[in-house]
């Protein structure tokens, strides 16, 4: 999606979809446009809209062609036709492959769409908007953003097919059980999760845990389907270790599975004002990148910088082998990947991502640590999926370089994977635990309380792309170890 092209990327000269996903953002109060930004600030409250210029952003849009799908203080996520993103922005919409670190950490070739034109910047997948009666500051296209799930891989395999089951051994392994005997259970605390979907499958219901109706932003799919599985799989994390947690589940995806509105999930999600919002997905990008953040990656972390704001726990995935934006943002916990053995050794996931943030002063990409499987495919945490989905089939069959499958069959709505998707809802639903005992915790309170706590990881090292070790103390494998969910728990009831 750059105007400025880099070596890796080439215009393909195919037309863009029918129907494009974006971000608008609202003239910002503060006098100062988001997409004039150079660096992120600590707070994103200056680049709110009054509530007169949201409203005649809205009607411009309208009149340009454009849906909105959700919203903010700050902007409207969008749909429609390419058409009218090229009207709104006066510049030409253009399709490009750019090399993307994708499923289980495959490189390939993926289709980004970008905005250009003599008036627009050379920077990725934005465009400027000129009219100022418009109230309108500028447009982003939503880039591709994988699943931190996994899919079968090409990696031959380097472990035994050990495996942990839902949600009694997930709760064994975050230290939630005693947090549970002594009566805590995360219960009526909202976590939202941004996803590919929510199946009704019966695990949910046997165990009575609390599922609310899923909403859609993609228009035309369905509220209780989940085309790849990702979503309803995952989500069982959080229950395992906040049993008493009502969840939001809100479908991103579209009818073939993909996450193409995830920017405008994100948005629907805040709408909502939940407790917590956990994201299994995020971009990929080189590492270690060519200068600061574009313009793209700074407009939508203030998006998420305006969660943090409103007393919003914001957690995401820190990816399984990627680099990008969303774990690195001040104020959101990122999740990383810790491993348990069949014997209780513990030590770094070699499939999730471990970096020191080369944008942001004292950042470490993650945080803390969930329960992540190994290369090749991270085929760890038994989960409840639709039958027949993407990753039911996937994970049952072997592939030319991984004879082991997961031993599950190909439409029996279960599947061994895990990923930093799995950790990111266990690391939510630690934080609902907490706030379920201590109510009104600010989200700096609930991370501080598990990266305090958290168990260290001193042995083993995190994805080959960057090969960080675990250390004593704190490091950029695991950040501050895994956490120990009943630990943080008694920490937060203690100490706030």
């Amino acid at each position: 999606m750059l105007s400025s092209r880099m070596p890796f990327q080439f215009e393909t000269g195919a037309p863009p979809p029918e129907m494009l996903f974006g971000y608008v953002s609202v003239r910002s109060q503060g006098g100062k446009s988001a997409f004039s930004v150079k660096k992120l600030p600590k707070s994103a409250k200056a680049f709110r809209a009054k509530a007169s210029d949201r409203q005649q952003a809205a009607k411009n849009l309208s009149s340009a062609g454009l849906t909105v799908v959700s919203e903010s203080q700050l902007g409207y996520a969008v749909t429609g036709p390419p058409g009218a993103f090229e009207e709104l922005s006066g510049g030409k919409v253009i399709t490009v492959e750019q090399l993307m670190r994708a499923e289980s950490g495959r490189e390939r070739y993926v289709t980004h769409v970008d905005i250009v034109g003599d008036k627009q910047p050379t920077a990725c997948g934005h465009g400027q908007i000129k009219s100022k009666t418009m109230r309108l500051e500028g447009v982003l296209l939503e880039r591709p953003r994988m699943l931190q799930g996994v899919f079968p891989s090409p990696i031959a395999p380097t472990v035994e097919q050990f495996h942990l089951r839902v949600p009694d051994d997930v709760a064994v392994g975050m230290a939630a059980s005693a947090a549970h005997r002594a009566g805590r259970f995360g219960d009526g605390v909202n976590v939202t999760m941004v996803d590919s979907g929510q199946y009704p499958h019966p695990f949910f219901a046997a165990h009575r845990y609390d599922v609310r109706p899923t909403i859609t932003v993609v228009p035309g799919t369905s509220p209780t389907q989940d085309p790849v599985g990702h979503g309803t799989g995952e989500s069982a994390n959080i229950f395992a270790v906040a049993p008493g947690a009502s969840l939001q589940a809100i479908r991103a995806s579209n009818n073939a599975g993909a996450l193409v509105s995830a920017i405008g999930g994100f948005l629907a999600a805040k709408q909502g004002a939940p407790a917590i919002i956990t994201n299994s997905w995020g971009g990929d990008g080189p590492f270690p990148p060519p200068g600061p953040p574009d313009q793209f990656d700074i407009v939508w972390a203030l998006e998420i910088l305006d969660a943090i704001d409103n007393g919003i726990v914001v957690v995401f995935s820190a990816g399984n082998g990627s680099f990008t934006i969303e774990p690195q943002v001040p104020g959101v916990i990122g999740a990383g990947g810790a491993y348990i053995t069949e014997t209780f050794d513990l030590r770094a996931s070699n499939y999730a991502s471990g970096y020191q943030s080369p944008w942001f002063a004292n950042r470490t990409v993650p945080d803390a640590c969930g329960l992540v499987g190994l290369l090749p495919r991270a085929q760890y945490i038994m989960l409840p999926i639709p039958p027949g989905c993407l990753i039911d089939v996937g994970q049952s069959q072997p592939t030319p370089n991984d004879p082991n499958d997961d031993g599950t069959a190909p439409n029996d709505g279960w599947a061994l994977f895990s990923g930093t998707s799995a950790a990111a809802p266990q690391l939510a639903g630690v934080a609902a635990l907490i706030l379920g005992a201590r109510p009104g915790l600010t989200p700096a309170q609930v991370g501080q309380a598990m990266t305090a706590t958290a168990t260290d990881v001193r042995t083993g090292r995190c994805n080959p792309r960057f090969n960080n070790p675990a250390t004593v103390g704190h490091d950029q494998a695991t950040g501050h170890g895994l956490v120990n969910a009943s630990a943080a728990v008694q920490f937060a009831i203690d100490n706030f």
